[in-house]
């Protein structure tokens, strides 16, 4: 039984993965993978994830560029945006993340029927393929308030938003872009749509390259 299996492929077009992870094992489970420990660090090129028998919409993998759980270059892919990723595509500090896996993070949606209320994909470049980091309102509770994009070393890099409508959207859910993390910032309110920073007006000329943190603004419970 598992949520996720994620296979690293050495060059983007190998048949077959030089090294296989999951969170398989119920006893010990091990959602954090030292590639260095395999061997298979700073090697993966292409990213495929197999869903498992206890899958839910929502799970997805963090690959990092170094050993740690935060504060390190790291994107994010998810089966249910695109489950098979050419790393090169994936744009970070505008260039590819090929090569660049030390670490991977399973993340798993809390909620046993995969619901969320938004999804929100960051883009390093307008018109990526693939987005660089992907968040969801369920792994920023109301006591957190703010995905820090200092955590993912992606403060300032965002040019590109999509905001998307879960299963348990709710009228009136949004986001809202902090320029900084500090009291009478300067702040951005997006509903769902795709959004093109450069685009939206900033009081310095425009938003890209300038979120710092996003709030996830949700409808109290009825």
């Amino acid at each position: 039984m598992a949520h996720l299996f994620v296979d690293l492929f050495d060059r983007v077009g190998d048949p077959v993965p030089y090294y296989t992870l999951d969170d398989q094992d119920e006893n010990n489970r091990l959602f954090f993978h030292d590639l260095n420990i395999h061997g298979a660090a700073d090697r993966a090129a292409r990213v495929r994830i197999r869903r498992g028998d206890e899958f839910r919409r929502g799970d997805h993998i963090r690959l990092m560029d170094r050993v740690r759980r935060s504060n390190t270059d790291t994107i994010s892919v998810d089966p249910d945006v695109t489950g098979d990723v050419d790393l090169n595509r994936v744009i970070f500090n505008n260039a590819g993340f090929a090569d660049r896996t030390a670490a991977v993070l399973i993340v798993t949606n809390p909620n046993q029927d995969g619901g969320f209320r938004l999804r929100v994909k960051l883009l390093d470049r307008v018109g990526q393929e693939f987005p660089t980091l992907i968040l969801y309102n369920w792994e920023f509770p109301p006591r957190l308030r703010f995905a820090d994009l200092n955590l993912f070393n992606f403060a300032d890099k965002t040019a590109f938003i999509q905001v998307e409508r879960g299963p348990n959207f709710r009228d009136g859910d949004r986001i809202i872009l902090w320029d900084e993390l500090k009291a009478g910032t300067i702040t951005q309110t997006l509903e769902p749509g795709d959004f093109d920073l450069n685009t939206l007006v900033h009081s310095d000329g425009n938003w890209a390259d300038k979120v710092a943190a996003i709030e996830f603004d949700l409808q109290p419970p009825v």
